[in-house]
């Protein structure tokens, strides 16, 4: 059994304790021991809890994973996987012999179509958000190329930079069938004239500067670099801050409207 399908074998245990379920959808903000009283899953020496969890794909989700110790069998991933190291450190492999070992502070994406080994957790606690599942509401054509594991630079590919004009720049990392995508971000400092209703869920990881996200039925989070915060969709929301860089993982995303 790989390490995401145990992982979807403790997600129908959770339903009831997720704030991802909550209505109106609120920012959350997720922290490394997880919120105080919150459920975890445990399996074997592992254990699991679960901050979001999509109304459409039960198995589309987010959290926390810790692990002393752990270690899979080659296989083919059916979902694509975000992972932020919080502690320790884990080492994959590719079904080409090819391996690496991701520590703390690092984030890294297994796309969809993978083929690879867990080989192994050292005292291990990450972020992860798994989506862009084959067992999905819609149909996903099939992973083009090769895909394989790969980490991600805060700076852009081989600390080049980022790109763009004006108030933002960026590069993107990944683009799903399903519209999710995974990059690195900044943004000069800014403050939104107005609330924005999202389409979609975001994961925030923030490297650097400060932020303060409003929602418009009064809720006030302010996030710094090293903080995470998620925005369920349907929320409205606006942006102030300074200037801040961070990771995004927009995932759970509606599909375009059709006339």
């Amino acid at each position: 059994m790989t390490r995401t399908t145990a992982a979807a074998l403790c997600v129908a245990l959770a339903l009831a304790a997720l704030p991802g379920a909550q209505t109106p959808p609120r920012i959350q903000r997720w922290t490394p021991s997880g919120p105080d009283g919150g459920h975890w899953e445990a399996r074997g020496a592992s254990r699991t809890h679960y901050y979001y969890r999509s109304v459409k794909n039960r198995n589309t989700a987010g959290g926390i994973w810790t692990s002393p110790d752990y270690s899979g069998q080659m296989h083919r991933a059916t979902s694509t996987e975000f992972i932020y190291l919080l502690e320790g450190a884990i080492t994959l492999v590719d079904k080409s012999g090819r391996e690496e070992a991701f520590r703390a502070g690092e984030a890294l994406i297994i796309p969809r179509g993978a083929e690879f080994q867990w080989r192994k957790s050292d005292n291990v606690r990450e972020y992860w958000v798994i989506f862009e599942r084959e067992d999905g509401p819609t149909t996903l054509p099939a992973a083009s190329g090769t895909p394989y594991f790969f980490r991600l630079s805060r700076d852009g590919p081989d600390a080049k930079g980022l790109t763009g004009s004006g108030r933002t720049k960026e590069h993107q990392y990944y683009a799903g069938a399903d519209g999710s995508s995974v990059g690195v971000w900044e943004t000069a400092p800014h403050t939104s004239s107005g609330f924005h209703k999202t389409t979609y869920t975001e994961l925030m990881v923030f490297l650097a500067g400060t932020v303060t996200l409003s929602t418009a039925d009064g809720q006030q989070e302010r996030f710094k670099a090293g903080e995470v915060a998620l925005v369920p969709k349907g929320v409205e929301y606006k942006w102030s801050g300074d200037t801040v860089r961070k990771f995004w993982v927009i995932f759970d995303k509606d599909a375009p409207a059709t006339r």
